[in-house]
């Protein structure tokens, strides 16, 4: 007998059995994949949802400690701290800080009310002539009427992150970096009360009517 080479026989296709085993090796690993990469997101999401509630508080307290030495009659000084406070030298969002903008800081000026022997805080309505007659309103009356000009003593200036354009303070939503994460929670006011303090009067001012 002649001996013969005999080569094996190859499959045309894969065996079915190789096959299934890598079709569930393949979403194994998009599973992986998605749960990883969710998972990064939602890292990334976190960190700058403490960076924006931090960096408000800051925004705030610079707003606030600007506006109680600023004459709230300068419209442009008071603007430039806003732009100051969100670390910018024009308008615009606060840096990976959208929707926030230099235009969503409220600058406010209270007055002490005091009724019997309680005490509160209010917005003033009607803001004194000038810097110098809010000094003499204060030294002749820590409280006033905060419809009266000629009465008023602004002692407190308040300064919260809002809602632009509304009445009312209204909280801001957060703006997801990732939308499919689907997080909107809403933004502190980051409220910051400071005691007033020049105002703009400057030494040697007259008292105006």
């Amino acid at each position: 007998m002649w001996a013969t080479d005999v080569k094996p026989t190859r499959h045309p296709h894969p065996h079915p059995r190789r096959r299934a085993q890598r079709g569930v090796a393949s979403i194994e690993f998009a599973l992986v994949a998605i749960a990883f990469l969710v998972t990064v997101f939602g890292i990334l999401e976190l960190g700058r949802i403490v960076y924006m509630f931090n960096t408000l508080s800051d925004v705030t307290r610079s707003a606030a400690r600007s506006a109680a030495n600023i004459d709230w009659r300068d419209a442009a000084a008071l603007e430039r701290a806003r732009q100051r406070a969100m670390f910018r030298n024009a308008p615009g969002e606060l840096a990976f800080g959208a929707p926030v903008t230099d235009a969503n800081i409220r600058i406010d000026y209270l007055y002490v009310k005091k009724t019997g022997a309680s005490f509160t805080t209010e917005p003033v309505a009607s803001m004194p002539t000038c810097p110098s007659r809010n000094r003499h309103n204060c030294l002749t009356n820590h409280y006033g009427n905060g419809t009266d000009p000629g009465s008023v003593c602004v002692r407190l200036v308040r300064v919260r992150i809002c809602e632009a354009g509304g009445a009312d303070c209204q909280a801001m939503k957060y703006q997801p970096l990732f939308p499919m994460l689907n997080l909107t929670p809403y933004l502190p006011l980051s409220t910051t009360v400071v005691a007033a303090e020049t105002l703009g009067y400057r030494p040697g001012d007259s008292v105006c009517p």
